[in-house]
């Protein structure tokens, strides 16, 4: 068995792969052929905390593990991350784990990724201002996935904690110098105002932004939220939207996002344009003008991890990194 740590992680793929991998996932998804069991979500006593378990398998490259994945909010007042993860990948052939890796930036990158690949179908191809919520590793991979696929100017950052916001955009700055302009900001409106693209990536349980500031054209990917009584985004942003999601029947069933909308009366199910597999394949259509708000909901699945972990597990066999036990 192999242990690989983050480090080890971060050394063997980038954002670049990863995007390229996720359009290969949601393809095999669109085809059903990827095994997706619904995660099992337990929560502590104190309702906040949430440990999470995620399996699944991919026929086509006999990729199969689990993702463990614990939520703890309030771990930012102790200093240290308020998500952490581990994936275990398994032998197709005997069962035997082979590999345990650092999940938190697989989980961070694939989550990134995904939004990249949504970004590139459904912005407009002439975004330049990108507008985020949230500081954290999250954050960090949203931003650098855009980047990727759109010709980014201007990015203004807004956390509860200004610090964390400020950190992260000094940090981009010195990683993409002369490139991009990163600006931490004081409020929600500095975000959405101007903003070509949003990304919501908090711990929230309400939302973060007034939907009614979204200018016509505006992109908005939210990742945040995981639970059905929790949403980062109103009922304005929902309603003004064009709805995507990652997963129809894994949103309809973790997106509080969706959910609560739902319930009141807002939105439908039928409001649902398509899953990101589906545009990716073709078989349905993105945006329609460049007047159009766009929604793309992202609750992640587990295939997303496991076939990032298994092309990190080959490449750590080569270059013999991590720890054999």
């Amino acid at each position: 068995m192999r242990l690989l740590s983050r480090s080890d992680v971060e050394k063997l793929i980038t954002m670049k792969e990863t995007l390229g991998l996720m359009k290969d996932v949601f393809s095999e998804v669109a085809k059903n052929a990827a095994i997706l069991p619904e995660r099992t979500v337990i929560e502590l006593s104190n309702k906040t905390d949430a440990v999470l378990f995620m399996p699944a398998y991919i026929p086509r490259t006999s990729a199969i593990g689990i993702k463990i994945v614990s939520i703890f909010p309030n771990n930012v007042l102790k200093g240290i991350p308020t998500t952490t993860a581990q994936i275990l990948l398994n032998n197709p052939d005997t069962g035997e784990v082979l590999c345990i890796m650092d999940g938190g930036i697989v989980t961070a990158l694939r989550t990134g990724a995904v939004s990249g690949v949504a970004t590139d179908i459904l912005s407009r191809r002439d975004a330049e201002n990108l507008g985020v919520f949230g500081a954290g590793v999250q954050a960090k991979t949203q931003i650098e996935a855009i980047l990727e696929v759109r010709k980014i100017n201007c990015v203004k950052i807004y956390d509860i904690n200004s610090a964390s916001a400020q950190k992260l955009a000094s940090e981009m700055d010195e990683i993409n110098a002369c490139t991009c302009r990163f600006q931490a900001v004081e409020s929600p409106d500095a975000v959405v105002t101007n903003s070509d693209i949003v990304v919501t990536a908090t711990t929230s349980k309400t939302p973060v932004f007034d939907g009614n500031l979204l200018r016509p054209g505006t992109h908005i990917n939210s990742i945040g939220s995981f639970k059905p009584i929790s949403r980062e985004v109103d009922d304005t942003t929902i309603r003004r939207s064009r709805i995507f999601v990652d997963s129809t029947p894994h949103a309809l069933k973790e997106a509080g996002d969706l959910i609560i909308p739902i319930r009141k009366g807002t939105i439908s199910e039928r409001d649902i344009q398509a899953n990101l597999g589906e545009l990716i394949t073709g078989e349905k259509t993105g945006r329609k003008d460049v007047e159009e708000i766009t929604f793309f909901k992202s609750v992640g699945m587990a295939v997303e991890d496991i076939a990032v972990a298994q092309r990190i597990y080959r490449k750590a066999e080569e270059n013999n990194l991590g720890i054999l036990f």
